[in-house]
């Protein structure tokens, strides 16, 4: 035991990663934590040099861990043309035109409109902003491309052009692309948008790890490594960054398994998926873990779905699987045996139900293994949903979206969006639940996660009003699939970091000093105040990285 700490957190109280405890206070040295205990304890511990935080009676827990997270996309979006802030058409609009007047690149990029506002944008509007040279936009969700018409010559993309297997090139009254982009139709542009250089992705991941800071993640899992959508592979950048020292966060990542993959190719992706796992940990990057997009979104009619859209009740169509279904169990079988944990997106009630059968067939055949995860679960049977515990499958939830939506039941109707989202049915199954963001699809702060997966309502967006005192607004089946406060906590700290980071993610004596000093203790707060809550100081292996 050292004589001084380099660190003492006082006056608070602790929260240890699945309970709070009746603790106040954590003693850090060496980047370690040396003492939990009260007040006293930990004073004990203070010398001339011990650098003393006074938590002021808030609430002292792990560093939130983002268990699904696209760093590197967000942070070169945050420093590109970032439309995450515009509330209205006419300040998307503007912020366009002043993006557009700052950039001289051959290519305007960024992305982060509202579909709210464009539900389906036209080329045409940005013509008029930028006539004159290329301009691709993705939406908030990251599954849409808003295009100009320079954009679509350079790409070659008509009214000749065949739509793409599980997208859609939007076509207006004429005939011609509209410049609306949906799924794999993005890519017919992302393929020629010029990739980020080297130093434009180192700059943009650690853009994004002063983001995270800020919001006390001290960790985080990086959702797709390779190609994806016009946009290079980001694993270099945490190459670099973890070798110069400058990535001081803990991270993983997830080698991407591109839509279309084909039967006869599983064993060549499992070979080159092994070296890539040696070669990167090798150099102190884990990426033990395989991604793959099972189908779309709902709101593209995109995810696979047991019953039809709600618009296409006539010729029963209910979206398509990325893979088949024999070329889905096999990558599953084949990188369960070979040690890959499975990172699977998965919107669609059917699509769970394919890829729960393949994890089923591959634990019959491989026997135990890693454990498999299932990220966004928005629509989920409930005799699916009961199946996650026993097959060790996490729940890999994004808290911030369980709450209505009305333009989603416009799709696949009001019983089925009710019932989305069934986080409280999985945990009381057994299931481990992890929680992340798909930051930059949705803001990475997880108190605002937290909020809606204890509350099943949103909390109204900056410049909105909030909902008038007195009127209790709708949710998303609150009684029956709320989380506690204990719950979604831990999912969001010792939860996802069992699951992307392999450790505990406990404040206990001896575990990295990880940790957070809220501005508040939520576990005193009413839940419907849980969103005001923010990180005021965060602290990444005993370094202090953020502070109010």
């Amino acid at each position: 035991m050292p004589e001084h700490a380099d660190l003492v957190v006082t006056g608070g109280r602790v929260f240890d990663g699945r309970v709070r405890t009746d603790s106040t206070a954590v003693a850090v040295t060496g980047g370690r934590i040396v003492r939990v205990g009260s007040d006293d304890d930990v004073h004990a511990l203070t010398g001339p040099r011990t650098r003393i935080v006074d938590a002021g009676g808030a609430l002292i827990h792990p560093g939130f861990v983002d268990a699904h997270v696209h760093a590197v996309f967000a942070g070169v979006e945050r420093l590109s043309l970032d439309l995450t802030g515009a509330r209205t058409v006419e300040e998307t609009l503007e912020q366009i035109r002043i993006g557009a007047e700052r950039s001289d690149a051959a290519w305007l990029t960024g992305g982060g409109w509202d579909h709210d506002l464009f539900p389906h944008p036209t080329r045409h509007q940005l013509d008029a902003i930028v006539p004159d040279r290329p301009v691709a936009l993705s939406d908030a969700g990251h599954h849409t491309l808003w295009v100009n018409t320079r954009a679509l010559e350079l790409a070659g993309v008509d009214r000749s052009t065949p739509q793409p297997h599980n997208g859609e090139i939007h076509l207006d009254a004429a005939g011609d692309p509209s410049g609306y982009l949906n799924e794999t139709a993005a890519e017919l542009v992302g393929r020629v948008i010029p990739a980020s250089t080297p130093q434009e992705m180192v700059a943009g991941l650690l853009n994004a790890q002063d983001h995270l800071w800020s919001l006390g993640v001290t960790g985080w899992h990086e959702a797709i490594l390779g190609e994806y959508n016009g946009k290079a592979d980001g694993t270099p950048a945490y190459l670099r960054a973890i070798a110069d020292g400058t990535l001081s966060s803990l991270a993983s990542g997830a080698l991407w398994i591109a839509p279309g993959l084909r039967l006869e190719d599983v064993p060549d992706l499992v070979d080159r998926f092994v070296a890539a796992r040696e070669r990167n940990g090798d150099a102190g990057f884990d990426t033990s873990t395989a991604k793959a997009m099972i189908d779309g979104v709902p709101h593209g009619e995109t995810a696979a779905l047991l019953e039809p859209y709600c618009s296409h009740a006539e010729d029963g169509f209910s979206g398509e699987l990325h893979f088949d279904e024999a070329t889905i169990s096999a990558f599953v079988s084949r990188l369960d045996a070979a040690g890959f944990a499975l990172h699977l997106h998965i919107m669609g009630d059917r699509g769970i139900r394919v890829a729960l059968d393949a994890i089923e067939e591959a634990r019959a055949v491989n026997g135990s293994g890693p454990r498999h995860h299932i990220a966004h679960l928005s629509m989920v049977q409930p005799e699916d949903a009961r199946r996650f515990g026993p097959l060790g499958v996490t729940a890999n939830i994004q808290g911030l979206w369980a709450a209505p939506d009305p333009f989603l039941a416009s799709m696949i109707g009001e019983e089925r969006m009710q019932t989305g989202y069934p986080f409280r049915t999985m945990a009381d199954g057994g299931a481990e639940l992890a929680m992340g963001s798909d930051w930059p699809v949705s803001p990475a702060d997880p108190w605002l996660a937290i909020h809606v997966a204890v509350n099943r309502w949103a909390p109204a967006p900056p410049g909105h009003s909030p909902a008038p005192a007195g009127v209790e607004p709708p949710t998303l089946d609150a009684e029956h699939q709320s989380l506690t406060l204990a719950q979604a906590l831990g999912a969001y700290t010792s939860g996802s970091s069992a699951l992307v980071l392999g450790r505990s993610g406990r404040l206990c004596v001896g575990e990295r000093a990880d940790l957070v000093v809220a501005t508040a203790d939520p576990f005193d707060l009413p839940l419907s105040q849980i969103a005001a809550v923010r990180s005021r100081v965060t602290v990444v292996a005993g370094d202090v990285v953020h502070e109010m």
